[in-house]
């Protein structure tokens, strides 16, 4: 997504002066001992078939196929070769790129390609994987084939059908995951209008449970995923302009946990905060056990990156 537009003549002048010495983001003060980071990986800004990996928004880990999806917000679905050794990610190459189109091949026309998850990613078969992708202009939830071909679309609960509904244009459906209880799951950038602001909301086609926002001005829903226990791990991000810090939090969130009307207990997990390494991470996907990967959208700014971020949550 492009969140930096209007502070980046700023933000430039701030990398001028501290670009030679960038930190790495480092935790918050508070004491999170759930999330163990294990490997960063910069994905390169280069042209594969013609098409540039950049602006990386949702990624997805097929075992079956030991292949990793991505969708950028320009529509395009890459397909990546993704070496991991010793829980450090060593290698990541490109081996196909596609248009996402619809049934007849041609563009969909919604645009912002945002969340994604793969279908039988994990069945012991080979050949049956289906990708679902989210758009957080439309919105809409689409299903299509490995070559980025529409299929099919999921139903949205009835608070998430109409654009108006949400608070912007870019606050709507970025991210995407399927729970074995209630099927699949997804949730607002930031809560829709006419809800309280510090409220964050999981929808299924039928159900709704929310949450307390992360603490932070602007912190909104990227990712999405599923712990072993059934509960949610929620990725949010939070920037308000080159005066704050980037604010990435990873949180849980038990369906189970919850009061009459919905509301659910939120744990942080850990939070990552940096004045200067501006790795906006939008994407999440779950790789075997308790190992997930999250991806940083690099908004096709020379300064920032596609990094990867592999981690455990203990």
């Amino acid at each position: 997504m492009r969140l930096f537009s209007r502070y980046w003549m700023l933000l430039n002048c701030c990398f001028a002066l501290t670009a030679c010495s960038v930190p790495p983001v480092t935790a918050a003060p508070q004491a999170y001992s759930e999330v163990k980071v294990l490997s960063h990986f910069t994905v390169p800004r280069t042209v594969f078939k013609g098409e540039t990996i950049s602006e990386l928004s949702g990624i997805a880990w097929d075992h079956d196929e030991q292949l990793l999806y991505a969708v950028s917000d320009q529509g395009r679905l890459f397909h990546f070769k993704l070496t991991i050794e010793g829980e450090q990610i060593t290698a990541v190459q490109p081996v196909l790129v596609a248009p996402l189109v619809n049934a007849k091949g041609k563009p969909i026309k919604l645009r912002d390609s945002e969340g994604l998850f793969a279908m039988n990613a994990a069945n012991g078969k080979k050949g049956d994987t289906q990708l679902v992708v989210s758009f957080e202009h439309g919105p809409r939830i689409f299903r299509v084939n490995p070559q980025g071909r529409q299929i099919g679309e999921l139903p949205l609960h009835k608070s998430l059908q109409k654009s108006k509904t949400y608070r912007s244009s870019n606050s709507m459906l970025e991210s995407v995951a399927y729970h074995p209880k209630y099927g699949f799951l997804t949730s607002p950038e930031r809560s829709l209008k006419g809800e309280p602001d510090n409220l964050q909301s999981i929808y299924s086609a039928k159900r709704k449970w929310s949450f307390g926002a992360y603490p932070a001005e602007n912190s909104a829903v990227t990712g999405l995923e599923i712990l072993p226990d059934q509960s949610i791990l929620v990725l949010e991000r939070a920037w308000s302009g080159i005066l704050h810090p980037m604010v990435i939090s990873l949180r849980r969130v038990d369906l189970k946990a919850c009061n009459k009307d919905g509301l659910c207990e939120v744990r942080d997990l850990a939070v990552y905060t940096s004045f200067l390494q501006v790795d906006n991470f939008e994407g999440l996907t779950h790789i075997k056990g308790n190992l997930y990967l999250m991806v940083s959208d690099d908004g096709q700014r020379d300064l920032l990156r596609t990094a990867l971020t592999l981690f455990k949550v203990e």
